[in-house]
């Protein structure tokens, strides 16, 4: 097995949501509580617990967070953290059923946003707005793909 494989298998595997409602994707803005960026808006996201699918952490993470059902639509993409602790494979997801309230100390605030609106927000990851931006170009027809 090379570094690279053996580095990676080491790192904390984490999912990350996509939510999309219309134009708008859902964020939520992390407990100043907590050790992995506080008061920044994110995705909801976590750790992919041992012997898990990426499919069941990503439909366990969201209905543990904000209390919503999903399905997996898509995998998008896989990238490290900022820090470099962590992978995190995005996911698509399509809403099968509920609305989104805070359901643990994970998140001080829910809110659907514009991309135009993540932009404006002070605490939020640049890589994370360009993985929005790209996905509304691929979901409003223009050619692009997710790297």
């Amino acid at each position: 097995m090379s570094d690279i494989k053996r580095n990676q298998r080491l790192k904390t595997q984490v999912v990350a949501a996509v939510i999309r409602k219309e134009n708008k994707f859902l964020l939520g803005k992390r407990a100043l509580s907590k050790k992995s960026a506080p008061g920044y808006w994110c995705p909801v996201s976590g750790k992919i617990e041992n012997g898990e699918t990426e499919e069941s952490a990503v439909m366990r993470e969201v209905f543990e967070e904000v209390g919503l059902n999903v399905k997996p639509k898509l995998k998008l993409n896989v990238f490290d953290t900022r820090d470099k602790s962590a992978i995190i494979h995005w996911w698509l997801v399509d809403i099968v059923e509920g609305e989104p309230t805070l359901k643990n100390d994970e998140h001080s605030e829910l809110g659907w946003f514009l991309i135009s609106e993540m932009e404006s927000l002070k605490d939020v990851f640049s890589e994370d707005i360009e993985l929005y931006k790209t996905l509304s170009l691929q979901i409003n027809g223009t050619k692009c793909v997710l790297t």
